[in-house]
């Protein structure tokens, strides 16, 4: 075998899908990416521009990874993934996964095509780790019981929520919940049906939310939501529409029908907030007002002090 021909067979054998682009986007050669399991080798490709391949947002953004490697003479690294709605231009013979991710390391080398400067580009499909990684972090942010945020996701939430209210005066508000007279329903009926008393609760509840809200637990019987778009009428209108709701209902445990109520605390965000400690406090503050003054009730903070 001749040396090319060789270096050809070593090149093509590569794992992962290795990529030289010209500075314009061009593919100028195309090799390996067995590994990969996208169903083709790619070399189709060669002598297409980018923007001929892929969606134009996509070219585009593959494009800057290039340029910025080649501008800064670093190694860029990426990590991007295919889909059905966002997907290369496919051989006919091949059916587009659902979605694939790939993992790109981005390397300007010392070759000249065409009067242009060149990278190689290596694709490492790493759809399986990506999907294993979202799983943990999902799990790592659920509560176990209910299915919402666990008190973690939840703040880091509300971070992003105060963070962007000071970015683009993006309005929210809090609710605090605690479900009344919970401890009698463990003492009396144990454990296990306090547990559904929790999750009757929070699938009641959740009913009533909608797509931008953040329901999340706080801990034991205590939850929060964070209603985006929202000012402290709307915010306390929204709690008097699931507190009626709990109330209305029935939770069946043990052949025994129980009353379920929640007491709540309504506040809003403020200019002076700079962390959420002191939304937290307020809601809480509110929250614990309706608890002393009867229960079964929507406290604003502006009015309980």
């Amino acid at each position: 075998m001749e040396l090319k021909d060789r270096y050809y067979t070593v090149l093509d054998s590569l794992p992962e899908h290795t990529f030289i682009f010209s500075e314009s986007g061009i593919y100028i050669d195309v090799y390996g990416g067995e590994d990969n399991a996208t169903g083709f080798d790619c070399k189709q490709f060669i002598g297409s521009s980018l923007y001929d391949v892929a969606p134009a947002e996509m070219a585009e953004t593959f494009h800057s990874y290039i340029k910025k490697a080649l501008e800064t003479n670093q190694v860029q690294l990426a990590s991007y993934k295919f889909d059905t709605d966002n997907m290369i231009d496919l051989p006919d013979d091949v059916i587009a996964p659902e979605q694939i991710w790939f993992e790109a390391t981005i390397k300007p080398i010392p070759l000249i095509e065409n009067g242009e400067r060149t990278v190689v580009w290596i694709a490492k499909n790493i759809t399986e780790r990506h999907l294993l990684e979202k799983r943990l972090k999902e799990l790592s942010e659920t509560d176990d019981l209910t299915g919402i945020a666990n008190r973690r996701a939840f703040t880091e939430r509300l971070r992003g929520a105060l963070k962007q209210f000071q970015t683009d005066r993006t309005p929210f508000a809090l609710l605090m919940l605690d479900i009344d007279h919970f401890k009698q329903i463990n003492d009396s009926l144990g454990h296990y049906c306090g547990d559904e008393a929790i999750q009757f609760t929070v699938n009641l509840l959740n009913e009533k939310l909608t797509g931008s809200d953040f329901f999340g637990r706080i801990g034991g019987e205590e939850f929060a939501i964070i209603l985006l778009h929202s000012g402290i009428e709307s915010a306390y209108q929204k709690a008097e529409e699931l507190r009626l709701s709990l109330e209305s209902s029935r939770f069946v445990a043990e052949e025994k029908s129980i009353k379920l109520t929640v007491s709540i605390g309504v506040t809003e965000v403020r200019d002076s907030d700079d962390n959420i400690k002191s939304i937290m406090a307020r809601a809480d503050t509110a929250m614990y007002h309706s608890k002393k003054t009867g229960r079964n009730k929507v406290s604003r903070f502006s009015s309980c002090r």
